[in-house]
This record gives structure tokens, sequence and C-alpha cells, in this order.
């Protein structure tokens, strides 16, 4: 019985070394795994999982160059729905955004899907999260769903930082201290 394998061209027999077919998780396969570029075996890379059942890999804390090679799931069946975000932000991201972010030192893009969650605001540079919450974050399924969003996101080595919507509207500066803050932090 002979299987794909085994059938070669003559023009496969003839080069050095035939072209292999793309690995599981590479670009198109629907259900990759989320790894590092030219990743290492896992026993070895920062990147590991601590078992093979966890969806969410953990991440030794370190520098930005354990994680340059990372690239966040990214679920492109939420764009249509961060474009509409985007169009229609909340009176709060509105002003944090136009007062502020939009200026920030560093690029900071707004409703980005990550993994199956939309983020209100992210920075790369950072590995930060900028969450707004409003009144729906305050019932106990939001508090179990904010806690549960955080964990995952946390998962990935970001940062994950919360305001409310009265702190964005009462003490603006004090939002944009810490977050200036935070840039000193989180590169240093």
């Amino acid at each position: 019985m002979t299987t794909k394998q085994n059938v070669t061209s003559s023009s496969q027999k003839s080069s050095s070394s035939p072209v292999p077919p793309f690995p599981r998780g590479a670009r198109g396969d629907r259900n990759h795994q989320t790894t590092p570029r030219n990743s290492t075996p896992a026993a070895t890379s920062p990147f590991s999982t601590e078992s093979t059942n966890s969806p969410v890999p953990t991440f030794s804390r370190g520098t930005r160059g354990d994680r340059s090679n990372f690239h966040l799931p990214y679920n492109r069946k939420l764009v249509p729905i961060a474009k509409k975000f985007r169009k229609n932000p909340t009176p709060a991201e509105k002003k944090l955004w136009q007062d502020f972010l939009r200026t920030f030192p560093l690029r900071v893009l707004r409703q980005r899907p990550i993994d199956n969650f939309i983020v209100d605001f992210y920075c790369a540079a950072l590995g930060l999260v900028i969450e707004i919450d409003g009144d729906s974050h305050f019932t106990e399924e939001g508090k179990a769903y904010d806690a549960q969003r955080t964990s995952v996101l946390e998962g990935y080595g970001l940062r994950v930082v919360r305001f409310t919507n009265v702190e964005v509207f009462r003490e603006f500066e004090g939002v944009c201290w810490q977050l200036e803050g935070l840039v000193g932090e989180l590169r240093g």
C-alpha cells in the first residue's frame, strides 16, 4: 500500500530534501496551538505550559525579549465586533483615548481582539491591557467574568489594569499618572 509520503516525483528525487508539509500549528491549521516562532522543545521554552491540558500558556516573568517572538492568539471572527466598538466607544473610553492614549509615547491599539476577548486598549510594547469598567462589571456575573478574563490575559504574560468610568471622569489626571508610571515600571 502506498501513501502520499511514499510517492515522490522525479524532481523531488533529484533535490537534496523535499519541502516538508506545514507542521502542526503552522498557518492554515485552524486548531493551531499558540507557540512562539522558532520554538524550542516545551521543557526549555519560557512559553511552555504547565500541563498539556491547559489552554493558556504560563510565562516566566522576564524581559520583553522572552516574549518578542510570541504572538498572542487572535480571533478574526471578533474583528467586525471590534470595529463596531471602535466606531462607538463609551464616553469614558472616548475621553481616555482622545485626551491621553492617542498621544501616548508608545503605540496603543483600541478594541483589540486577544484570544476570545476584545480588550479596550492594548499596548504591545509594554504587554499592557487597559480596561475601562462600566456598571455591568460590578454585578456578580460581571465580576466573575472579569476575574476569569484577567486570569487568561495574565496567563499570556500581559499586565491588566482596570479603571472605572467614574475614575476616568472624576480622577482623570490620576489615571494618566498611573499609566505613565507603568511605562517606567514595565520597561525597566
